[in-house]
């Protein structure tokens, strides 16, 4: 489990059913869907102005948390909101020095401050992308056969084997002897591929032969 220390909306519900996310145009603020949200519901959303729908989509992990919203000094409680009847959580900002254009064709790159833990049973098996300069990428979001997904294209779902990899990066499978806790790092280089797949670091956690990945920067746990 996330652990017992850890405020009940810092983690997601049912994070492998549906999860939106809505960019706050006038913050930058990026947030998340508290518990699943269905298409209808979500394409039926009556936002204000300065809200926009960013994507909706499934997460691959078993369970993830936010350690706190985009702007704490420390771990703790995130902020929240309520939309439309829906619970939002302040999951993620626009890089520092403003918003970034994705980068790239497919896949495309957003990089993105947030404080993100992806936990992981025994047994299963992740889907790495290793990047020409040796960095591993975990999959977060699957792809999507509906669409919908972030900085998706509609393109038909394709599994692993099917990325549109850049020249020098290739895609593996790790099978976890135990469960496993990521930390992201901060800022995530957030790769989201024309299927709606997301690959998310970089992480350490199969270079190193440990079970966690740590944050690149000092946090307060």
């Amino acid at each position: 489990m996330a652990g017992q220390d850890l405020h009940p909306e810092n983690v997601l519900i049912d994070c492998r059913e549906l999860h939106c996310e809505l960019l706050d145009l006038e913050t930058g603020y990026v947030w998340q869907s508290h518990g699943p949200i269905g298409r209808e519901a979500y394409l039926a959303l009556d936002l204000p102005k300065t809200l926009i729908k960013v994507g909706i989509a499934a997460g691959v992990m078993d369970e993830h948390y936010f350690r706190r919203s985009p702007g704490a000094k420390v771990d703790g409680p995130v902020a929240t909101r309520d939309i439309e009847g829906h619970r939002f959580i302040h999951c993620a900002n626009p890089p520092k020095g403003g918003p970034e254009t994705p980068v790239g064709d497919d896949p495309k790159l957003m990089r993105v401050e947030k404080h993100h833990s992806l936990i992981f049973n025994a047994g299963r098996e992740l889907s790495i992308v290793r990047d020409e300069s040796g960095r591993d990428f975990v999959q977060v979001i699957s792809s999507s056969l509906e669409g919908g997904g972030i900085l998706q294209d509609g393109v038909p779902d394709v599994g692993a084997s099917g990325l549109s990899l850049p020249t020098g990066w290739h895609v593996r499978t790790e099978k976890l002897d135990a469960q496993t806790t990521i930390h992201l790092p901060n800022p995530t280089e957030a790769w989201f591929f024309a299927s709606g797949a997301s690959y998310q670091g970089p992480v350490d956690t199969f270079t190193t032969g440990g079970t966690t990945s740590s944050a690149s920067e000092e946090e307060t746990r």
